[in-house]
Order: C-alpha cells, then structure tokens, then sequence
C-alpha cells in the first residue's frame, strides 16, 4: 500500500509562481517535498492532484519540471560549496604554514594559527551543515521523481 498526498489546486496561484506564470509554484514544492520528507523510505508514494484550476497546462509535466529544476538548483549549490570549501581549505592551510615561518613569540604568529584556523572549521563546518542538508534534500527529490502522480478532476472551460 502507497502513502497519499492530496493536493487540491482550485486557484491559478496553487500552481503557477506569481510572476511567472510558465513555472510552477515553488510553494507547491516545497509542500511536496516537506510532505514527502516525513513518509519512511520503505513506503510508496503516490501525489493525486485535484485539479480544479482554468489551466490547460498538464499540472503533472509543470511539477515534473519544477522538481527537475529544484534538483538541478541543488546539485549547482553542491558544486558552488565544494569550490568554497576547497578555496577556504586552501587558505586556512596557508596561513597555518605561514604561522611556522614566523618566530616563536611573535604576536603575527598567534594571528596567522587563529587566521588559518577560522577558513579551516568553516570548511567543515559547510560540509556538515549546508552539505548534508542539500544531499538530504535530494534524495527526497529523486524519491518524489520516482513516484506515481495522478491527476484528477480536470475541468475543461469551452469558451
């Protein structure tokens, strides 16, 4: 048996981003992401949209879309944190290497420990933190790619 989450879309706003109206809402999103987030992993998940919208946009191909990009955000922010982990990592060890160059009761050599240890923790410190969240938040993306959507209740306007 699959988990359910009900989205009911009965506005335009539900679905498309205020000004943008190309591009699903990221509060919808993100709603199916923090949904999704608290279902175990060992369940299934089905999305039934309820669809009551003037849209003749397919709602399943827009939310489709906006999680590709979602994941495509995240994964560009991985590669944004590593280079900055690498630049911080690079310069903390400088200024450690620098503090052994330095005479032993020197006040510069006292600044140049603290100075190299400062990039070295928020290297770590992005890895923990900004890392494991992104990395998380992907998963459930992927996991949420892979599931069943299932559009309901499509009213059609004749003009």
């Amino acid at each position: 048996m699959s988990k359910k989450i009900q989205i009911d879309l009965n506005e335009d706003s539900d679905l498309l981003e205020t000004y943008n109206k190309n591009n699903v809402s990221i509060n919808l999103l993100n709603y199916i992401i923090d949904q999704v987030s608290i279902i175990p992993k060992k369940e299934d998940i089905q999305i039934i949209i309820n669809d009551d919208t003037k849209i003749q946009k397919n709602c399943k191909k827009l939310i489709l879309e906006g999680l590709n990009e979602e994941l495509t955000k995240s994964k560009r922010q991985r590669k944004n944190n590593n280079i900055k982990q690498t630049c911080l990592l690079i310069l903390g060890i400088t200024f450690l290497f620098l503090s052994t160059l330095v005479h032993q009761d020197s006040i510069w050599k006292e600044l140049l420990i603290i100075s190299g240890w400062v990039p070295v923790w928020e290297t770590i410190e992005v890895e923990l933190f900004q890392d494991v969240a992104g990395k998380k938040r992907r998963k459930i993306i992927k996991r949420i790619l892979n599931c069943e959507i299932i559009e309901k209740n499509k009213v059609v306007h004749i003009k």
